[in-house]
């Protein structure tokens, strides 16, 4: 698989590794614990100028890329877990802040 950013070191997927037990970090945010996936931080409209595989923080498939539950409503997800990154960015950030404000935010948590 071709990547924009290049090949992750051993270093980065061992954080990847650490991020992924982690938990979102919205719904972390909101009391939970939920399975997470990576996502990297895009700030002038490519990864690799954006802090590539370092800039990475931690969402739950619905966070990230609007996916509910199997079986369960859009709007459940949303009133439970609250707004995803993809469907409420502006709800999203007013929430629970922006990516780098999460990135930080998940950075001091993990220290």
């Amino acid at each position: 698989m071709r990547r924009s950013t290049g090949k992750p070191t051993k270093a980065q997927t061992l954080h990847f590794g650490k991020l992924q037990s982690f938990g979102c970090c919205a719904c972390r945010k909101r009391g939970y614990w939920r399975a997470t996936e990576i996502h990297h931080l895009v700030d002038k409209g490519t990864r690799a100028l954006s802090g590539g595989h370092d800039a990475v923080i931690p969402l739950c498939a619905w966070h990230h890329r609007g996916i509910p539950d199997t079986g369960v409503r859009t709007a459940v997800m949303r009133d439970v877990l609250g707004p995803s990154m993809a469907l409420e960015k502006r709800a999203f950030v007013e929430e629970f802040g922006s990516e780098r404000e999460l990135l930080a935010w998940v950075q001091e948590c993990m220290k």
